[in-house]
């Protein structure tokens, strides 16, 4: 099977052709969301046994981008939480409590991974806390 797509701006009309639906689906929400809104006139999918769907903005688009993995379930984060917690004695940097204490040891970013993404995998930026001083820390205090 073959889907047909016809992309309509003001500048022309561009043709591209998918093997799936779902293939034609993603392409046309992705390029939804990388052109700018004032070119778009609208998107038109062609595929055998259906009729001709038009999409005239990326809400329209019936299509769900698989969602991405978190960060703190990538292998680079765990490895690197496992160094950290190793290299600073499994204990909370402000208060001193381990986990013998009954206490959850965090890993936490320095420099909190929003103003800082470059440093979210530097061992240098974490430290460990217990979760209670992590709580009181959130993400305004950058001293170390």
């Amino acid at each position: 099977m073959i889907f047909s797509v016809s992309y309509e701006t003001r500048d022309g009309v561009k043709r591209k052709k998918y093997k799936t639906e779902q293939g034609a689906l993603r392409a046309i929400y992705k390029w939804f969301q990388t052109i700018q809104s004032d070119q778009v006139v609208s998107v038109v999918l062609i595929g055998p046994g259906h009729d001709p769907s038009t999409f005239e903005c990326v809400e329209q688009v019936p299509f769900t981008p698989p969602k991405t993995t978190s960060f703190y379930h990538t292998q680079a984060w765990r490895h690197l939480r496992r160094q950290a917690l190793i290299r600073y004695d499994k204990k909370c940097r402000d208060c001193g409590a381990t986990a013998n204490d009954g206490v959850r040891l965090e890993v936490d970013h320095i420099k909190p991974r929003s103003k800082y993404p470059l440093l979210e995998l530097d061992i240098d930026n974490l430290q460990i806390l217990c979760s209670e001083c992590n709580k009181g820390k959130l993400d305004h205090n950058e001293a170390e």
